[in-house]
């Protein structure tokens, strides 16, 4: 057999290994945003606020809904609902009044430190599941795909 074969051959089964590896990740996201709902009773979006509000501090509900990309009237009606669940705050600027700022509270704390411990253990499975090869190509791989993966380098209507 012809080697250019044999090489387009492969690279084809690669390219189709592939395809089915992000179509099995997009089912283990699935899965997790369901652990995520059924666990601690908020939707994947919600936590992703609350670790974003834990990790940088006190937000204004603007910067909160550009990160995200979340009209603010959108916003309003998510942050109501963890804010009802005293997972956050919402805090009124002494200094201009018509600035909100999102603050996390002790049990939305709680909560985000519960996640990050699941999230670790994850990690920690992955870590022992592999060599150091394998480990810090998988590392460096998500790190090339973060940086790639991003809306405006996407290709439309292929």
């Amino acid at each position: 057999m012809d080697a250019k074969i044999l090489t387009e051959s492969s690279l084809q089964l690669d390219e189709n290994n592939l395809t089915s590896s992000l179509y099995e990740l997009n089912d283990i996201y699935r899965k997790h945003q369901d652990y995520i709902r059924t666990k601690y009773k908020v939707t994947a979006l919600e936590m992703e606020i609350i670790q974003f509000v834990s990790k940088e501090g006190k937000k204004k509900m603007k910067e909160i809904g550009e990160y995200f990309d979340i009209k603010l009237s959108t916003l309003t009606s998510i942050i109501d609902k963890i804010e009802n669940q005293r997972l956050v705050k919402r805090v009124n600027s002494k200094e201009d009044r018509r600035v909100v700022y999102l603050e996390i509270t002790k049990k939305g704390e709680k909560l985000y430190v519960d996640y990050l411990r699941y999230i670790q253990v994850i990690s920690q499975m992955m870590r022992n599941s592999l060599d150091d090869g394998q480990y810090h190509g998988f590392i460096t791989g998500m790190d090339t795909i973060s940086q790639m993966i991003v809306p405006q380098n996407l290709p439309v209507n292929q």
